[in-house]
């Protein structure tokens, strides 16, 4: 199934800021030192799957203080006040893996602005500098630096890893244990391990990290998805090598595997209780390369990674486009099939790999190819929010927009639960009760990543 016209246009005009929005608030309020009040937009409850009907939202220090029917009596005068129609409010997005961190043509701030333009507000960060990363977890919670919430891992941990990187190379089960260990004194939420790390390494790290709050994610390679369910990993990121571990590329991996054995690990995945991180949008790009060249979000990204993505997607084969995109319908059926057997998928840009999808907008991207995997607008939403969160272990009380919680969420025009493209009509992001125009954070960060000034 291609994404439809409707949802093309409307990426093309939220990238291209010229969106229609609501009305437009100011473009920041400093959290706590006004209060924030919106009203006439109806709220997004994605536990439920159901609307709360529009009411009036009180924000105070951060927060969200009360949902009313009617705006409260008390609300001061020095509050900022958005009055909405036909609006709805949705809790903030998590990208559950994304790659923030500063490059030679990129600083972090590309990263954070663009997924708080989206309407992103959780960012689970991926293999970046240990010491570095739990820093800017907290200045982000602070308010020192404009950002999602961070949820970090230090360096990645590979075998044989690759030199130029941060990641660490572990050639064994002790030396992989000891920088877990590492990582977790320096205060980490996770543990990232990569594809060359084999099955033993895993269970390993796995067992160091038992009763700890500090959890592992895992790539499949030289262990296949099924030894990482085995040896009690979180997540795992990216679909490759499902049953059997690196033998051939992993396209041939998902051909090979046969639908008996699929069953089988979607059943131990779901029983596992996993989260699946798939990365879909990513892996579209080499299934339909000629979509992806016309992506109207590409102008979001430096020029150098955009022709260097436009060069790639050009040389694909039309015999290489087909074989990948039959392991790609193989793998949109094995999602269904893992959230129809109860299985947990979140939503994750992935740029780390290729460079696309662009950060924030990938989540959107992600969404729609869920849809398009057969998934319900809800249940995909719920990747995106709901799973998000529980895989960062949150639970179901603390998602959404209710009172008591850190006022994170995104007001958009039209009804998501009908047609997921309308998440990306955003005019306002809320963050920490910080209210942000959403064309304004698209400019920044194309400043950021062309080197304009702010």
């Amino acid at each position: 199934m291609r994404l439809s016209t409707r949802v093309v246009a409307l990426i093309a005009f939220v990238i291209l800021g010229t969106a229609i929005t609501a009305q437009k608030p100011p473009a920041e309020a400093p959290t706590g030192s006004s209060p924030i009040l919106i009203t006439g937009a109806r709220i997004l409850d994605v536990v439920t799957g159901t609307y709360i009907p529009a009411g009036a939202v009180l924000i105070e220090k951060g927060r969200i203080k009360s949902i009313t029917a009617q705006p409260p009596p008390d609300v001061p005068d020095t509050a900022t006040r958005l009055a909405l129609k036909d609006a709805t409010l949705v809790p903030g997005l998590v990208d559950a893996h994304v790659w923030a961190a500063p490059t030679r043509d990129l600083d972090a701030e590309y990263f954070y602005l663009l997924s708080l333009a989206h309407g992103v507000t959780t960012n689970r960060v991926i293999n970046v500098p240990t010491v570095w990363a739990v820093a800017q977890r907290g200045r982000s919670a602070t308010g020192a630096i404009q950002a999602p919430v961070l949820s970090t891992s230090g360096r990645g941990i590979d075998q044989a890893a690759s030199p130029g990187r941060w990641l660490f190379d572990a050639p064994d089960e002790a030396v992989a244990v000891e920088e877990v260990m590492r990582q977790k004194a320096a205060g980490v939420d996770w543990i990232a391990a990569y594809d060359n790390v084999g099955a033993d390494v895993y269970k390993a790290m796995s067992a160091a990290l038992r009763g700890s709050r500090v959890r592992l994610s895992a790539r499949p390679g030289a262990s296949s998805m099924r030894d990482l369910a085995a040896a009690g990993v979180h997540s795992i990121e990216t679909l490759a090598y499902p049953t059997q571990a690196r033998k051939g590329t992993a396209d041939e991996a998902w051909v090979a595997a046969s639908a008996k054995d699929l069953a089988t690990l979607v059943t131990s995945l779901a029983r596992a209780r996993i989260t699946l991180v798939p990365m879909l949008a990513a892996a579209r790009t080499r299934a339909y390369p000629e979509e992806s060249a016309k992506d109207a979000s590409l102008q979001l990204l430096p020029d150098a990674r955009r022709n260097a993505l436009a060069e790639t997607l050009a040389k694909a084969s039309p015999a290489d486009v087909a074989r990948v995109r039959q392991v790609w319908k193989s793998q949109l059926a094995f999602i269904k099939r893992f959230v129809a057997a109860g299985g947990r998928v979140a939503t994750g840009s992935g740029f780390e790999a290729i460079g696309y999808p662009a950060p924030g907008r990938g989540v959107h991207q992600e969404i729609a190819v869920l849809v398009e995997a057969g998934l319900k607008p809800i249940e995909a939403i719920r990747a995106a929010t709901l799973n998000g969160a529980l895989l960062l272990g949150g639970t179901a009380q603390q998602v959404g927009i209710k009172p008591g919680l850190e006022a994170n969420l995104f007001i958009v025009q039209g009804d998501p639960l009908k047609d997921v493209a309308d998440l990306a009509t955003i005019s306002s992001v809320v963050r920490g009760g910080r209210v942000f125009d959403g064309q304004d954070l698209l400019k920044r960060a194309r400043a950021t990543a062309s080197g304009r000034p702010r």
